[in-house]
Parts: C-alpha cells; structure tokens; sequence
C-alpha cells in the first residue's frame, strides 16, 4: 500500500515511476485511499472544536499536554503555543492571524502554566 501512495505521488510530480494512469484509475475505483492523513485545515477545524467542548466541560482551555481523555487534543494545544512563539520570533509557523483570533475568541491559555483569569490575553 505504502508502494502504490509513493509511485502514485512521483506520478503526479511528473516523475518515472512505476505506476500509470489506468493503475491509478483502476485503485480509484476500488476506493483506494491516496492519502492516510486528513487535511490539515480539517484536523486544525477538529482540534479547535474539541478544546471548545473541553472548555465547556472544565470551564477553561488549560488542557494538559499528556491529557488522558485525548492525548492529541494535548499535544496539539502545546502546539499551537509553540507556533504562535515562532510566528512572534518571525519564524516559519502556522499560525496565521485568523487562527490567532479563533483561539482568542475560545478564551485559549497562551501560558502553559495558565491561569484561570478570564482576563489572561495572549502575550505580546
């Protein structure tokens, strides 16, 4: 399967590789899955929905990066920290204005340390 995904990207880059056109058609039609990843605006989408209901359910957005109940709602939370500092040293990072203020909105600890004051903003 990792075979196919490889030859089906060379393929599309224009590269030689192994895999035609018709191979590629006849796997589309089997429902062959090109990429086992979900798109990352899709999955940031998700991420950002879950700290929402974690929210709701504990009243702030103070996951723990090692959080039982979802551990990649954890991690991705110390991510998004770890972005915006890049993004604040001018750095290559994902955070994008609009993300910022999507986190902002859903009240988003900044701090890992964190605090429960609603009026914890994000650093300057």
């Amino acid at each position: 399967v990792m075979t196919q995904r490889r030859q089906y990207q060379l393929l599309q880059k224009g590269k030689p590789s192994r895999m035609t056109k018709e191979r590629a058609n006849m796997l589309n039609q089997l429902g062959f899955k090109w990429s086992i990843r979900t798109n990352p605006k899709t999955m940031w989408n998700t991420r950002l929905q879950e700290l929402t209901d974690y929210k709701n359910e504990n009243g702030d957005c103070l996951v723990p990066q090692r959080y039982p109940e979802n551990t990649q709602l954890g991690i991705w939370v110390n991510t998004q920290r770890r972005h915006y500092k890049l993004l604040k040293e001018g750095k290559k990072s994902c955070m994008t204005l609009e993300r910022l203020e999507r986190l902002d909105k859903v009240g988003f600890s900044w701090s890992k340390l964190g605090t429960k004051d609603p009026k914890m903003a994000r650093p300057n």
